[in-house]
């Protein structure tokens, strides 16, 4: 069977060497780590670019078996009702217009949503739940989840409730994640149901139970998976869901 197409949605970045005269272009982007775990356990990854209107978005999603949402800028609070607070660190308009209108597609297909980091905001955000712009400044007692340390490196211990997808891929009720992030789930849209918690109460992880595949994580999986075998299993779970998608589609 050919490996399943996972679209891995981008940021942006002004500029690049080419275009050092041209101060007003954008670069789209993405760390290699996200294309090296969807290769390595079995999917074929592409890169969904921003500025897209939705037709465009229509057709490259109906040629997608699986959708990775990365890590990325703060959402825009515009999104969820809020005016920025002064903890809000720097915004994309578009790439929040082209992550929101890709998830609205790929629930509508039911095709299997791995969001990461943002990703998670970005899915709870299109179903109608709020984010906490600034965790320091708006959780009182909260643990330190801007971890400086290197990305390959877990930092924190979440517990995952039991009864959930993302347990029946781990098999464990607590496991240690790496964490880089000031902004999290608020109020939970009513679609998703929260899994996993860090100490100080904030959601780790949320799933839709009524989607073949939806799962979101607040941690980093795309940092570790070479070494860490949770999130090796997390990809794995993904693309097996991405391959029996496509096979519907065939």
């Amino acid at each position: 069977m050919m490996r399943p197409v996972i679209g891995i949605t981008c940021s942006r970045v002004v500029g690049g060497a080419w275009s050092q005269n041209s101060p007003g272009h954008f670069m789209d982007y993405t760390f290699d780590e996200y294309s090296s775990a969807v290769h390595h356990c079995g999917g074929a990854p592409i890169l969904i670019p921003t500025t897209q209107n939705h037709e465009s978005l229509q057709s490259i999603c109906e040629r997608l078996d699986g959708v990775i949402l990365t890590g990325g800028p703060d959402v825009d609070p515009h999104f969820y009702g809020e005016e920025p607070l002064s903890g809000l660190r720097e915004i994309d308009e578009a790439v929040d217009l082209t992550e929101l209108a890709v998830v609205k597609i790929a629930l509508k297909k039911d095709l299997p949503i791995l969001g990461i980091c943002r990703g998670l905001q970005v899915l709870n955000v299109s179903e109608g739940g709020t984010l906490y712009q600034d965790i320091p400044s708006q959780v009182r007692e909260s643990i330190n989840h801007l971890q400086k340390k290197d990305k390959r490196v877990n930092t924190h211990n979440v517990r995952i409730d039991g009864n959930t997808v993302l347990h029946s891929i781990f098999k464990r009720r607590k496991i240690r994640v790496n964490s880089r992030h000031h902004q999290a789930i608020k109020d939970l849209a009513s679609s998703l149901i929260a899994t996993t918690w860090a100490q100080d109460g904030l959601i780790e992880a949320a799933e839709n139970p009524s989607k073949s595949f939806v799962i979101g994580v607040q941690w980093h999986p795309e940092g570790t998976w070479e070494k860490d075998p949770f999130s090796k299993k997390l990809f794995h779970s993904f693309i097996r869901a991405s391959k029996s998608a496509a096979k519907q589609k065939s």
